[in-house]
Formats: structure tokens, sequence, C-alpha cells
């Protein structure tokens, strides 16, 4: 009898024992400033979500988590728009972090800072290299889809398509990549005008803006030309030399301007267009990459598990 009493003492006093780390470990101030960060960046609320997570850094500057929560703070930078903060994180944390897929991590989202910079090129070689690396498969979908994503605004649409293709079947991009890719085909088809021949065909005014479709001002171009064209020639006739050289001058103006609005009315054309089809596909499966949500993080910063 004592000595059934005795263990269900002991079991007793284990229990509480546990409980009371439990509760210690649920009322951590340092625990509470880190999901309360958590909540802020799930709000959306970036910049306060920094304070708190730098607060977490500051009184633990050993933790084993403190690697994840500076990857906190760069997201948190980078979804706020500081995008030359960010990357000075991610850069650290490429070169410097504990954990080898932190270091990846770090390195695609460096690359998502500069592909929201438009700095192509050096996106094109962060993923070139992420890709050469032992990374995991969810990993390696989001830089394929990244690459194709960065490849198409550069108009390399051969390119993106083979990228586009390399998403692996199972991940959660694989129905926008399998659609870009299809979509990519009908990149080489955009509709286009060519500036060289817009510009040979305004050496007669105005036609360079009838081949470009703007009819009104085709028809001003022609006028004013060929008006200032006459008052010219008819001042030279009558022997009114300044007077001349003062129209001729107007006239060259308006017939080079003529000459520079076609050409670039082609380009702006042609850019109208490729934006067009970029905001169709913008729309239509999203030309940039997510990182895990503010829950799925949270399982990061609180267990140290990616």
């Amino acid at each position: 009898m004592i000595t059934r009493i005795r263990i269900i003492e002991i079991f007793s006093i284990v229990l509480l024992l546990q409980a009371g780390q439990f509760a210690r470990a649920e009322d951590s101030p340092d625990e509470k400033s880190l999901k309360f960060a958590e909540a802020l960046f799930g709000d959306h609320d970036y910049y306060r979500a920094i304070t708190e997570y730098k607060r977490f850094l500051f009184f633990n500057p050993d933790s084993a988590r403190s690697a994840w929560v500076r990857f906190r703070i760069g997201q948190s930078y980078l979804e706020g728009g500081k995008l030359d903060a960010a990357r000075h994180i991610f850069n650290e944390l490429a070169r410097l972090a504990p954990e080898a897929r932190l270091k990846s991590w770090a390195m695609l989202a460096n690359a998502r800072a500069f592909y929201l910079q438009d700095r192509y090129a050096q996106v094109d070689q962060l993923l070139d290299d992420l890709l050469k690396k032992d990374i995991s498969d969810e990993l390696r979908s989001n830089t394929h889809y990244l690459l194709g994503c960065n490849r198409l605004k550069t108009g390399t649409f051969n390119d993106a398509k083979l990228a586009f293709e390399k998403v692996a079947y199972e991940h959660e991009l694989a129905q926008p990549a399998a659609w870009l890719s299809q979509k990519m085909i009908e990149a080489d088809d955009l509709p286009r005008k060519s500036p060289a021949l817009a510009g040979i065909l305004s050496l007669i005014p105005g036609l360079g803006h009838v081949y470009l479709g703007e009819y009104s001002i085709a028809i001003t171009a022609l006028m004013w030309n060929g008006l200032f064209g006459y008052a010219t020639y008819d001042a030279f006739r009558r022997r009114n030399y300044g007077i001349g050289a003062v129209l001729a001058t107007m006239e060259l103006l308006w017939y080079s301007g003529t000459i520079y609005g076609a050409v670039s009315g082609a380009d702006r054309f042609n850019r109208d267009a490729r934006l067009n089809f970029f905001d169709e596909l913008n729309n239509g499966a999203g030309l940039d990459i997510k990182f895990p949500d503010p829950a799925a993080v949270g399982g990061i910063l609180m267990t140290g598990e990616f």
C-alpha cells in the first residue's frame, strides 16, 4: 500500500514538473514576441513585424532559430518593398547561414529581390548557380518557375518554356507552369510593327502613321507638312529668302518629327503588345513565386524545421 502511494506521488511530481516546464515555455516572453511577429507578418504589417523579430534576436542572439528569424526579416523587407535591405540579408545568409537548406532558400529569395527590381541578368546567374546545387524538389520547382518568369520577361520565350516544363508535376506551381509553357508558343506571334518600315514609309508624310493605324495623326501630318512645304516653296518663288528660310526650318522640324513619331509609335506599339501579353500571363498564372505562408513559416520559427 505504501509502495503504491509513493508511486502515485512520484508520478504526480513528474506530471507537475512537465506541466511547469510547458507553462514556462508557453509563457516565455521571447516566444510570445516571436508569435506576435508572425501574426504581424500574416497581417502584412511588415515593419512592426521586423521590430518584433529584431527584439527576439536581441534577447536570443545564440538561438538555434536566429538564422531563420533573420531570413524572416529579409522576407519582411522584401514584401514591404525594401528590396536592397532584403538583398543585404539574403546575401549574408547565402554565405554564412549554418544550414545548407537555408543558404539555398536565401539564394532564391535574393534572386526574387533582383527579379522585382527588373535586374534580370543577376536573376539568371543566381538561379543557374542554385540549380547546380543539391536542393530539395520543392526548392528546385520554385527555382525553375522563377527562371521561366525571368526569361519570359527578357523575351527568350523558348528558354522560358523549357524552364516551366521542368516544374515537378506534383508541385503546386505545376498547373500554372504548364499553362505558361503553352502560352510561350503564342509569344512569337504577338502583333508587331517594324520601326524601320514605319520610318521609311514616313518619307511620304503620314504614311508611316497609316501603317500604325493612326489615321487621324496621318492626316494631320500630311496636312501640316503639305502646308509648310507649299509655303516654303511660295516664299522662295517670290524671292522672300528670309521668310523662306524660316519656313524651311519649320518644315524640316515637322518633317523629321513625323518620321520620329512613326518610329517611336512602332516601338510603343510593340511595347504595349508585350506588356498586354505579360498582364494576361500574370492574371492567368502569376509571374512570381511565393514562399511558404505565415503559418508554414511559423513552423520554421517555432520548431526550426522547414
